[in-house]
């Protein structure tokens, strides 16, 4: 099978956490184009759904992003589900790239 991604993923620091809502999600995987996050159940996003607010924790403020979940699937470690970001801005980009190679 071909390999498609262009980005690098990277497995997310033991701990890193991602706030969408009102809610904090393990964070699984992290690359420049998504993240994936470890959620309860398969209802706790659906396909297709759009995310406003990804909230990233970072030194002086929050980075905030948008996403579209993209897939849920089961794992040893719960439910892991697949948001694609959608930017507003080079600066998320830039952003979220850096983010992906810290953790490398």
């Amino acid at each position: 099978m071909k390999n498609r991604r262009q980005s690098i993923r990277a497995v997310a620091q033991y701990g890193a956490t991602v706030t969408i809502g009102e809610a904090r999600f393990l964070i699984n995987n992290i690359s420049s184009e998504g993240i994936g996050v470890v959620v309860e159940g398969p209802d706790t996003f659906f396909l297709g759904q759009r995310i406003e607010a990804i909230h990233f924790p970072k030194e002086n403020q929050d980075m905030i992003l948008k996403g579209i979940v993209s897939h849920l699937s089961k794992t040893d470690r719960g439910y892991l589900c697949g948001i694609r970001f959608v930017f507003s801005g080079t600066g998320d980009f830039v952003f979220m790239e850096g983010l992906a190679r810290k953790y490398h």
